[in-house]
């Protein structure tokens, strides 16, 4: 392919920038944030590479429904950060669901000769990184198997926390790569058994099996599923003088399967059945989730709780039946879309299957009408094909929501869409807009890039400064220095990030430790530590309302410095039971919370009975085994210690070492309620 009109550097630039956004994005996961900051400000810069051009011009916008569609849902998806009930949090999940629809419009809207000339770089990136991928997931698939893991236990995930979403990542690469072998096999002008070896096919050859051989090592239900509701559109699409290649993949695919099923017994067949499903604690639970997912749904009908809202919100809702899940997702993207932006956000994400599923109807049976080649064809179809497996996969995963799957998927539609719309441009936008000057719309571009970029640098700092600090230890070795360099940092980002809940956190609590520690501090002195301490406290549920630990803390300021604080007891006593009960309201499972509310609204109050019973309702709530276990235990202290009823302790203790036989502390208590018994006999 001759790039005459672009540089070498300039096309090779191109294709690096998403490439290296892209990478960045493996090992995010929702949650270390400098890799999303470095991943977006990657893709931005890109971005502003890409389009600058294209502003010099005036912007002449492509012809056709899809880059409009993109451009309204990247709008759509930003507009919601407006009215998010946990804007902090809103903000990250932007960028993730964003990424799609934004790497999309990059490259969409760049100069077409540029991108044609980028597009086989980067493809060749994406051939590194299958193997890459691949090497990961097998490497980890032996290791288990070198452990002992149980079929349970042996399903790599590769760089993901989820081996589900690590299936779609395979399958979204393995489409475009048959599409490509098939059409390198069919521009050959030997047979595909010639002895004439064509080194280049070989290579696209072993990329599928090693894909395969990583796909179906997951034993991943959905990945499975998504696969072989796909695999019919490729066979139509790609079957016409293809039947001895599909013949070759086909034999790849039972030879994978055999080879990495075996270990487990075949167990994914198994899984497959009705009676299974409907009994497999995975499914049984999703299907919880969903309809918690629903009733969050119908809580915040209109436009919904805010974008990555979902674990916030879920503990409220949780079934008490629903313990398999950590209730970070809903396992299906259309529900979680429908709870986090209403009925508005899926209808964009079912348009976007829909319009997957009219281009997969357009290149199959109306290529003819397309006028485009069969090389653009077969390139077209891959992709397309693997965007739409992920697509059908996230109605029983989290796939979306994984940033290198959007930002991939994004980046593959981008090019299927130029392959096989080969769209004309309108006349330049920029002029129609009333921008005569394009040296405006350039400096607004530079502008709006710089400051989403900073902010997510903002971001980036806040998390290894305030989440994950353990390496500012090694660079700063002076506890003092070190924790006025953080007080200092904390409050610049007040400043500059205000929305960041961590620096306030960081800084009411510092102020609370050091009211409570100078005993020798004038009283007045202390009391502005603690209001300042309570100010911060409240300043960091602006970004994230939804915070229990930070309404905890808020109480146990006022429950125990009251005096300080100049309030009469009763007064920062209800002052404490009102955090403590948001709280609770926020996160029911919380035994802390409870056990708070519980010791200073029944017991110190003499309501002894009532305060079991609501130590007791607690139980009928959500509870992992090891909260459950030390409920139980705070219920027999206080059966014991205030409602003087031995015999009811040991029974609840029982109970809860039947269930959790090596919870130390329930040991511990039942021998001291024992050893008591025996001494008052």
């Amino acid at each position: 392919m001759r790039c005459r009109p672009v540089s070498p550097s300039r096309a090779l630039l191109l294709a690096l920038l998403p490439f290296v956004a892209y990478g960045f994005s493996w090992y995010y996961n929702g949650q270390y944030i400098p890799l999303l900051a470095a991943s977006m400000v990657t893709l931005l810069l890109w971005g502003g590479i890409g389009l600058w051009p294209r502003t010099r011009a005036g912007f002449p916008w492509p012809r056709g429904f899809l880059p409009v569609f993109m451009l309204v849902w990247l709008v759509w998806f930003w507009l919601t950060l407006f009215w998010s009930h946990v804007p902090y949090s809103s903000w990250f999940y932007f960028w993730t669901l964003g990424s799609l629809p934004l790497a999309f419009l990059i490259g969409a809207l760049m100069q077409p000769e540029e991108a044609r000339c980028a597009w086989p770089w980067f493809w060749r990136g994406v051939l590194a990184s299958a193997w890459i991928l691949a090497s990961i997931g097998l490497w980890q698939y032996y290791q288990l198997l070198g452990a002992g893991a149980g079929w349970q236990g042996l399903r790599p995930q590769g760089p993901l926390l989820d081996c589900n979403s690590y299936a779609a990542w395979m399958n979204l690469l393995f489409f475009p790569l048959v599409a490509v072998w098939f059409l390198r096999e069919r521009q050959r002008k030997v047979g595909l058994f010639d002895r004439q070896m064509d080194w280049v096919a070989l290579g696209y050859l072993l990329t599928i099996a090693v894909v395969l051989l990583a796909d179906f090592g997951t034993g991943s239900r959905g990945g499975l599923l998504a696969w072989l509701c796909t695999l019919p559109f490729a066979l139509w699409g790609l079957g016409r003088g293809n039947g001895k290649r599909w013949a070759v993949i086909l034999l790849l695919v039972v030879i994978a399967f055999l080879l990495m099923n075996y270990p487990k017994g075949f167990d994914i067949v198994g899984q497959l059945r009705p009676g299974y499903i409907g009994n497999n604690i995975a499914t049984v639970s999703r299907g919880l989730m969903w309809i918690a997912t629903w009733h969050i749904f119908l809580a915040h009908p209109y436009i919904g709780t805010g974008l990555g809202s979902y674990f916030l919100f879920y503990p409220e809702y949780r079934l008490p039946a629903e313990l398999a899940s950590a209730g970070t997702y809903a396992h299906n993207d259309y529900i979680e879309f429908l709870a986090e932006g209403g009925l508005i956000n899926l209808g964009f994400l079912l348009a976007f299957a829909g319009t997957l599923m009219y281009a997969l109807y357009r290149l199959i049976f109306r290529a003819a009408r397309l006028g485009i080649s069969e090389e653009n064809r077969y390139w077209a179809l891959g992709l397309v094909l693997g965007v739409f497996a992920i697509t059908g996969h996230a109605l029983g995963n989290f796939i979306f929501y994984n940033l290198p799957l959007s930002i991939l998927a994004g980046l593959f539609l981008a090019q299927a869409w130029r392959l096989y719309q080969q769209p004309a441009e309108t006349a330049p936008i920029l002029p129609r807009l009333g921008f005569r000057h394009y040296g405006v719309a350039q400096l607004l571009m530079v502008l709006a890039f710089v400051a989403a970029g900073w902010f997510l640098l903002l971001d980036a700092g806040v998390y290894l400064l305030f989440s994950d600090n353990a390496w500012l230890s090694s660079v700063i070795t002076q506890p003092n220095a070190r924790a006025v360099f953080l007080m200092r940092a904390a409050r610049f980002l007040e400043v500059a990030r205000p929305q960041a809940t961590q620096p306030w956190v960081y800084m009411g609590n510092a102020y609370q430790n050091l009211a409570a520690e100078a005993k020798t501090m004038p009283t007045a002195q202390r009391k502005v530590l603690l209001d300042a301490a309570l100010q911060q406290y409240r300043m960091s549920l602006v970004g994230i309302p939804r915070q229990s630990g930070v309404y905890n803390a808020i109480g146990n300021v006022y429950v125990s410095q009251w005096q300080v604080l100049g309030m009469d007891h009763k007064e920062a006593l209800n002052k404490a039971l009102l955090a403590w009960r948001r709280g609770l309201a926020i996160d029911p499972s919380s035994v802390n919370l409870r056990s708070e509310i519980a010791s200073n609204a029944f017991f110190a109050e003499g309501h002894v009975h009532g305060g079991l019973n609501f130590l007791k309702d607690g139980l009928q709530r959500p509870l992992f085994p090891e909260p459950r276990a030390l409920l139980q235990w705070v219920i027999a202290s206080n059966e014991w210690r205030m409602a003087h009823d031995p015999h009811a302790a040991e029974q609840t203790l029982i109970r809860s070492l039947r269930a959790n036989p090596d919870f130390a502390p329930s040991i511990q208590l039942l021998r001291e309620i024992v050893a008591a018994t025996r001494s008052q006999k």
